[in-house]
């Protein structure tokens, strides 16, 4: 640029960052320093230090540091560029920014961005993108939420992007730099993104660097980012960052998600302190960032092998970093599921409930190590006790050391005693109620009923006269007994019930989890056939509970009447179970 280190010191020299907060905040002198409450975060007592001989200031609440520079950037969402121009005028320090050609090509190529992306969105008011606002409607997005993040579609069967482009007056080479569009094998100039779902994608400060790209057909690659160039670089961005960053030094929270649509879909629904990298891995720089706005973000990945050995890839690269004011946490998801389909599965309520029970980077690593080893083998266990000390040494700073490796070697031990308890040289066979697949399958009745009103009633019968269901679940029945419920469909039924317990229960059993695991329970499938099914699970469950209840009986009485007679008994009941499976 047309200025010097020598230039950027003279400014700070001339600036102080007290002047310049005291506009903001209230001060309070202690000793050379000014202290105040932080601008970047919410507090009640001032921890906010700022020396004015060095130019300095540091936050012993969020961690954030700075100077004059890191105020304009951070505090008011200038770029660097901007911030030194701004500040050069309001020093009186003289910058010839006019004569530097390189920044004003970076204007260029900044207004050729903002341009592109306001013809994204453009292009969603178009018959031919269609297909996206079909996606979008599906993936339930409002309006409001669709502008919030400037979503759009890189089609117009009127015109292309770069013929857009061409028509503001842009050379080829600017909007080749730009990487909104590219040269084909007949060196012709084409439109990069081809009919895909776009999201813009922001720096820190809120200025659109690039795009990202889903396919909405069956083609490969399904998301797609502009290429790398010297203002976008991805390993060094979060998405949405620009917008989380507020939120995150407020609460010192910052939520990692995998994708574009996990962050839309999660700040709809109220979380505001959500990011993504921009690919599944991620990287040491963007965890740094990530730290910049809080001293303990959580990530989330999706619950797929591929989310699980991303998450784990990014425990093992913090690990080395961690420090007493640098911390990881993680949230894993049930298996094949996002955040946005646990929060359309399970409510938005049981979703905040997982996030205030995050694990900590050790218990994440180890929970998910141990996993490959057997701890009935000694080799196994001397080999995961070298790991964890592989681990522990990659640890720098040496007070983290110190305790991650107290942590991991009381895991580890605790695992072993553990095992060693739950093993007896007696074992009774028998298999315990699976309460999780149990409450699934309930579910699965209520979908068959919701589903297909001409078997209703009898279904609800067979369902009415089975001890499987809880209270709740008992009262809807009930509720769907009635004459009204008969012959309304689903949709209908949902609006005239005004009960929300009801309604939660519904929408659970009315999901595509459901219907993989019992085919019976989905609105496609024959209703008489359904009804064949629904009514040999009910009959084979109800079987299993009154056996269940014989052998609780049994074994209430197998200590006070101990026979020979209640021992075989036992065995029977259980050998019945048994063979069930």
């Amino acid at each position: 640029m047309s200025f010097s280190k020598n230039d950027l010191n003279n400014i700070k020299s001339r600036i102080s960052i007290r002047s310049e907060l005291e506009k903001k905040t209230k001060l309070i002198q202690k000793g050379k320093d000014y202290w105040c409450c932080c601008p970047f975060h919410e507090e009640k007592t001032p921890s906010f230090k700022i020396n004015d001989d060095h130019g300095s200031f540091y936050c012993f609440g969020c961690g954030v540091k700075g100077d004059i520079f890191t105020i304009y950037t951070d505090l008011y969402n200038y770029n660097f560029i901007d911030a030194v121009k701004e500040l050069s005028q309001k020093s009186g320090v003289i910058i010839n920014f006019e004569s530097d050609e390189k920044y004003k090509n970076n204007n260029r190529i900044e207004e050729i961005l903002k341009l592109s992306c306001l013809w994204f969105q453009e292009n969603l008011n178009h018959s031919s993108a269609n297909i996206c606002n079909k996606y979008l409607k599906e993936r339930k997005l409002t309006k409001e939420t669709i502008q919030k993040f400037k979503l759009g579609y890189s089609y117009n069967k009127d015109i292309s992007l770069y013929h857009y482009l061409k028509n503001k007056l842009f050379s080829d080479e600017e909007i080749l730099e730009s990487n909104v569009v590219k040269l084909d094998k007949n060196k012709k100039i084409r439109d990069f993104f081809y009919k895909r779902l776009m999201f813009p994608i922001s720096n820190t400060q809120g200025r659109i660097v690039a795009f990202g790209g889903r396919s909405l057909d069956d083609s490969n690659p399904k998301y797609i980012n502009s290429p790398e160039s010297n203002f976008f670089q991805k390993r060094n961005l979060l998405y949405n960052l620009n917008i989380a960053k507020e939120f995150a030094r407020k609460k010192n929270n910052l939520l990692i998600c995998e994708g574009y649509m996990d962050v839309i879909s999660l700040n709809q629904n109220g979380i505001n302190s959500v990011v993504a990298p921009l690919g599944t891995a991620l990287t040491e720089e963007q965890l740094y960032l990530a730290w910049k706005y809080s001293n303990k973000p959580t990530i989330m990945f999706d619950g797929d092998n591929s989310g699980v050995r991303a998450s784990y890839k990014a425990a093992i690269m913090a690990l080395s970093l961690v420090s007493p004011n640098k911390f990881l946490q993680f949230i894993s998801l049930p298996s094949d599921i996002d955040p946005d389909q646990y929060i359309n599965e399970y409510t938005i309520e049981n979703f905040l409930k997982i996030l205030k029970n995050p694990d900590p980077l050790s218990h994440f690593i180890f929970n998910q190590s141990i996993k490959s080893i057997s701890l009935n083998k000694v080799d196994e266990k001397i080999s995961y006790d070298k790991y964890l000390d592989d681990l522990i040494k990659t640890i720098k700073d040496k007070k983290a050391q110190y305790f991650y490796k107290s942590e991991f070697k009381s895991l580890f031990f605790n695992s072993i005693r553990n095992k060693d308890k739950s093993k007896s040289p007696y074992k009774f066979s028998k298999t315990s109620p699976q309460i999780n697949l149990n409450k699934i399958q309930n579910l699965s009745f209520i979908a068959t009923i919701i589903n297909h009103p001409s078997i209703r009633n009898e279904v609800l019968e067979e369902c009415l006269r089975s001890e499987l269901f809880n209270e709740d679940e008992q009262s809807l029945l009930k509720e769907l007994k009635s004459e009204r419920f008969s012959k309304l469909k689903k949709e209908e039924i949902l609006k005239v019930l005004d009960i929300q317990i009801y309604i939660k229960i519904i929408k659970q059993s009315l999901s595509t989890k459901i219907y993989k695991l019992f085919p019976y329970s989905s609105p496609s499938y024959d209703p008489q056939k359904s009804k064949e099914e629904t009514q040999n699970s009910l009959k084979n469950l109800n079987t299993r509970l009154l056996n269940l209840k014989k052998i609780n009986k049994s074994l209430d009485t197998f200590v006070k009447e101990s026979n020979q007679l209640n021992w075989d008994d036992l065995q029977k009941i259980n050998i019945e179970i048994t063979n069930e499976d």
